[in-house]
């Protein structure tokens, strides 16, 4: 299975005081044989979120080598343009990879924003901090569309 990662997943799986379920997921699919994709935007979203803690750099590298990147490249940029659904711009660049990518994908996120803009988009989402790690076994379509409440996004960035 292909899943889509934002910054918001990947940087609670690298802090030191993120949510441990976020690398406990991220393991667990990839030792099931799942591939993980994100807009090159990650690394540098991480960078700057690990610069900013004044965090080793390492753990940039050490999360993006588990990670395909997919260059921001014209194309993404003309899919992030479409998007009518309100999202921040960079959101809009990540979404845009997603549907560049395959728009069968799971994008898998801990921000409300970016899950209902990809649900608009008619993607599949997924919050593994919202969820058990058993309630999306390998290869299931289950997504968090019941949690959308009134939860403000919580993004490590």
């Amino acid at each position: 299975m292909l899943y889509y990662v934002d910054t918001s997943v990947i940087g609670h799986a690298i802090l030191p005081d993120g949510d441990p379920r976020a690398a406990s997921w991220a393991t667990a699919v990839q030792a099931g044989g799942s591939e993980l994709v994100s807009s090159r935007l990650l690394r540098l979203e991480l960078t700057r979120l690990v610069r900013r803690l004044g965090l080793d750099l390492a753990l940039v590298d050490q999360a993006v080598s588990r990670v395909n990147l997919v260059d921001i490249d014209p194309p993404v940029l003309r899919q992030a343009e479409g998007i009518q659904h309100h999202v921040k711009s960079l959101d809009a660049i990540h979404l845009g990879t997603a549907l560049s990518v395959d728009p069968t994908l799971t994008l898998v996120s801990h921000d409300t924003v970016m899950l209902l803009g990809a649900r608009t988009l008619g993607l599949r989402a997924f919050d593994p901090l919202e969820a058990a790690l058993d309630s999306q076994p390998e290869g299931s379509q289950t997504d968090s569309r019941e949690k959308q409440g009134d939860r403000q996004p919580d993004r490590p960035g």
